[in-house]
């Protein structure tokens, strides 16, 4: 008798922890840790539409049913209305990707509860898309600004493959009468890589994998870029404005989720972070400064992995993940006050090993020290921006000295602003040229030359205390009347 009711109560305990319970059924319903926003920021940032949905033009919702498990994942989803079934297929893989759900409970135990939601699919319609060739045919004015094909000056044509990544040369075309007479091209590329992110393989060293593009010879973008490991995982996703700028930045874990995201203006970078279980972690700005280098982040928000938010609007405890110079993970806390640092800093690595202690008042940094490379130094300033030697004057000054405007824009009469990029490492050598937008005209080519003349005139930046690589942008104006280059 014993035995029977053991074996009974058993039983009991194991149907009530495979019970699926639909929301009226359970004390409290089960919810996105952090809340519904942040779930759907995390939809939005995974979702691919598919290429054949977006070309139609989508404007719908998926609905879908899902039992949400007691450690917070979701199983069995299913769609329950739909748009079309790459749509529907599309929805039913980012749900299942978010992992932070707090669980449905009911008599002080987590159990299994049926949770119905909507998965929202919006995308104009692309008329430029031609089938046959399996491309986009772009048509523009003298200013390039996209315009119907009857009153285009130039046409670009973008092979894209089934997912709308590139697939060959970009190809640029100018109207002569009723011909067309090819300008140029970008050549498409798979370049084999060694690919290193905290994301996929932290504190080891980097993979082998490949990078799609399609680059003109000053090595500036003209489709999206894409990094996969060589299994096909899409790693990385770069994508790029008709001027050649990059505007999105996504770094993705080997499930497919993204980890990070970078939103780029002119003025801004906003950085959002999220944990493997689909998470936010952080959300911070970067502002730019006039030579296109980074700022000082403004700390606006934090979450716990329980999706307590720790810091809000610039204000609270900051803990994060962040990243040392050679890619190691590192974990930093503090007080944040109206986005700034205030008080006491440690940042630490994985194994808890001390990496720098700082001390802050309202944003303003006071002393530091570090312990990278194992060696202890006290520094007066967490970063110092790489200098061309001899200042901000020496800049202009040589900039002034050694470009030559070119013939073919100054007959066309062309001006324009070219934005170029460049490493400068550790030892104040040069790498890594790109043209960030173009103007074209031989303006870009120039650019590049005399930037290219400055290897060897900088110093390197520094943060720490400790000689880094530092990515740098310089804008270079080009003007007919007056001064050729002007800040």
């Amino acid at each position: 008798m014993k035995k029977l009711l053991t074996l009974l109560l058993f039983s009991t305990v194991q149907a009530f922890a495979q019970q699926a319970y639909l929301p009226h059924e359970v004390e409290k319903q089960a919810e996105p840790a952090g809340g519904l926003t942040v779930l759907n920021q995390f939809i939005s940032s995974n979702l691919q539409i598919p290429l054949q949905s977006s070309i139609k033009g989508v404007n719908g919702r998926v609905y879908l049913k899902g039992v949400v498990q007691p450690d917070g994942s979701m199983s069995q989803i299913e769609v329950t209305r739909g748009i079309d079934t790459l749509c529907n297929a599309a929805a039913v893989q980012v749900l299942a990707m978010y992992k932070a759900w707090k669980p449905a409970m009911l008599g002080g135990q987590r159990v299994r509860q049926t949770v119905f939601f909507p998965v929202t699919f919006k995308a104009e319609a692309k008329p430029t898309y031609h089938e046959a060739r399996h491309a986009f045919i772009d048509y523009f004015n003298e200013a390039f600004v996209a315009i119907d094909s009857t009153r285009a000056k130039y046409r670009r044509t973008l092979p894209v493959d089934e997912r709308g990544f590139v697939s060959g040369d970009v190809a640029y075309e100018e109207s002569r009468g009723k011909k067309w007479k090819r300008l140029g091209e970008a050549k498409f590329a798979k370049t084999p890589i060694r690919y290193k992110s905290r994301f996929v393989n932290p504190d080891a060293d980097s993979i082998a994998a490949f990078r799609i593009s399609a680059r003109d010879y000053n090595e500036a973008s003209h489709a999206t870029e894409v990094i996969f490991n060589t299994e096909g995982r899409m790693l990385s996703y770069v994508e790029y404005g008709i001027d050649g700028k990059a505007s999105l930045i996504k770094d993705y874990d080997l499930d497919g989720m993204v980890r990070r995201q970078q939103l780029i203006s002119d003025s801004l970078i906003t950085d959002v972070y999220w944990d493997p279980n689909g998470q936010i972690r952080a959300h911070r700005d970067f502002p730019v400064n006039k030579m296109g280098v980074k700022e000082e982040p403004m700390l606006m928000n934090a979450w716990g992995p329980d999706g307590a938010q720790y810091v809000k609007n610039g204000d609270g405890y900051w803990r994060a993940v962040g990243e040392t110079p050679n890619g190691r993970s590192l974990f930093e806390q503090g007080k944040v006050v109206n986005g700034v640092k205030d008080g006491n800093w440690i940042g630490k690595l994985a194994d808890s090993t001390r990496y720098y202690e700082e001390v802050y008042d309202l944003g303003q940094f006071k002393s530091g020290i570090s312990w990278a490379n194992g060696e202890e130094k006290e520094y007066t300033n967490t970063m110092i921006s790489p200098e061309f030697k001899g200042g901000i004057k020496e800049f202009y000054k040589f900039l002034g000295m050694n470009i030559k405007y070119p013939i073919n824009a100054a007959r066309s009469g062309v001006s324009g602003r070219v934005m170029l990029s460049f490493v400068v490492c550790e030892d104040g050598s040069m790498c890594e040229y790109k043209v960030e937008n173009r103007v074209g005209y031989g303006l870009d080519e120039e650019a590049l030359r005399v930037v290219k003349l400055m290897n060897g005139k900088w110093n390197p930046g520094e943060m720490r205390g400790q000689k880094v690589r530092v990515k740098y942008n310089v804008p270079i104006n080009f003007q007919l009347a007056g001064a050729v280059y002007r800040r």
